[in-house]
């Protein structure tokens, strides 16, 4: 397979884009994790630490097999390469302050609220996160501001693409543990690096997006999103220090038991926050 991730690396970058890419490539086959997985014991409350990376897969276990056994690759590398706005990588989120896997679900379960302060060139637009079932409290708490003119919602993108208590069309998300040096190596090469020179980006994203792009990583916002990394070609799976998983697979005792033997070294946990499958 690397041999045909170098061939696709040839034939689609040039220059130093082509340098970032192969150079990944080459660190992601090293897999030189050795990472200290966090031990829980059942019923143990799950914390995510600052910089820990979270990965959802489409389905319910089809794809799991597939994951652990290559790791998380880029489509573009893998499959027909298809029309993305930041393409050629890997989508994680990518947890920003030490905090409860709970409190995490319970917010990104919410909506991210814009609201407008002021009226004409003058006004501020804003954006925030609303947790899970706050948002009759908040649009009350605006309505009664003078200063707010308009505000509009949307739903959080981690609802499309992990389990949450909102939806249940996803069921399986990744913990991926990211504190050796070896897994900060790889995270340099991130499309959002504010580091990395914009000509070299380029490959990376749509045409129609890359103006919009450049100024949006030097500006992020709740609703843009400033939580997203895009790590280029992908990262190992061996970085995998938990699941955690959707109502239907947590009452699925034989996949959790499938699940278990794929990865005994890792805990599973639930929309709870609280482990329900040991990793001691």
């Amino acid at each position: 397979m690397k041999e045909k991730y170098l061939e696709y690396a040839q034939n689609t970058f040039t220059g130093e884009s082509l340098d970032l890419v192969l150079n990944q490539i080459e660190l992601f086959y090293e897999n030189k994790s050795n990472i200290n997985k966090t031990k829980y014991n059942l019923n143990d409350n799950v914390i995510l630490k600052k910089g820990t990376f979270i990965h959802g897969i489409f389905g319910y276990l089809e794809n799991f097999d597939y994951t652990i056994k290559n790791g998380f690759i880029s489509t573009d590398f893998t499959n027909e390469p298809r029309p993305n706005k930041i393409c050629n990588s890997v989508g994680m989120w990518n947890i920003k302050e030490d905090c409860s896997l709970k409190d995490y679900i319970n917010l990104y379960s919410g909506f991210t609220i814009t609201y407008t302060i002021g009226r004409g060139p003058e006004s501020k637009q804003i954006s925030e996160l609303i947790p899970y079932h706050k948002f009759d409290e908040f649009t009350e708490k605006i309505n009664n501001n003078d200063k707010i003119w308009t505000y509009w919602g949307d739903k959080t993108k981690e609802v499309s693409f992990i389990p949450s208590l909102v939806a249940e069309k996803r069921q399986i998300a990744f913990i991926l543990n990211m504190e050796s040096s070896y897994a900060k190596e790889l995270c340099k090469a991130d499309v959002w690096n504010t580091n990395l020179d914009a000509k070299i980006l380029k490959p990376f994203l749509d045409y129609r997006y890359y103006e919009k792009f450049l100024n949006e990583r030097f500006n992020r916002t709740s609703s843009s999103t400033d939580r997203e990394s895009a790590i280029i070609f992908g990262l190992p799976s061996s970085l995998i220090e938990g699941i955690f998983v959707g109502r239907k697979l947590e009452n699925d005792k034989e996949a959790l038991n499938y699940i278990k033997h794929q990865l005994p070294d890792c805990y599973i946990c639930n929309l709870d926050g609280k482990v329900i499958v040991s990793n001691k």
